[in-house]
């Protein structure tokens, strides 16, 4: 006779954690469709050009920040590169190494994009104490940065 054992506390918190992550992630679909509509960009996309911002960066720098493939990084940069939101510069003391730059198109269309305000995510944001928001943004860098450096690879449970 097999017994089957409780989850730890452990377990059932880490289970708990990523279904409060996955709800949250549903809050971000409409946003996804409403950035779509006005910009055709992804949630992926506005967050390198976004980046771009603060300065030129690496392809490959864009790409970790992103927590894309080297290849996936490069096939982003293609498409914003051809709509004319960013150009690429090959570095003048290392050719090998290529950096991207947003354009003023790029820049601008940032200053367009106002996709999150007036969402339910921004007003929900909004509502909570200063404390709560800088804990939340800590917990959640916190949890992109480990689950970026997280040994293994991605599985599915069956």
């Amino acid at each position: 006779m097999t017994t089957i054992s409780s989850p730890s506390p452990a377990q059932a918190e880490t289970k708990e954690a990523i279904l409060a992550y996955l709800d949250a992630l549903t809050l971000a679909e409409p946003i996804q469709t409403k950035l779509w509509q006005l910009a055709h960009l992804t949630l992926t996309q506005l967050m390198v050009l976004r980046e771009l911002r603060e300065g030129p960066r690496t392809a490959g720098r864009l790409g970790h920040s992103a927590g894309l493939t080297p290849a996936s990084a490069t096939r982003l940069i293609d498409r914003l590169e051809k709509r004319g939101l960013v150009r690429r510069r090959r570095q003048v003391t290392d050719r090998r190494c290529v950096e991207v730059m947003l354009e003023p198109k790029g820049e601008r269309l940032l200053g367009e994009i106002k996709v999150f305000r007036g969402t339910n995510l921004h007003i929900a944001v909004g509502s909570m104490t200063p404390a709560d928001r800088r804990r939340l943004t800590r917990s959640l860098q916190q949890l992109v940065d480990l689950a970026r450096t997280a040994p293994g690879r991605e599985q599915m449970a069956s």
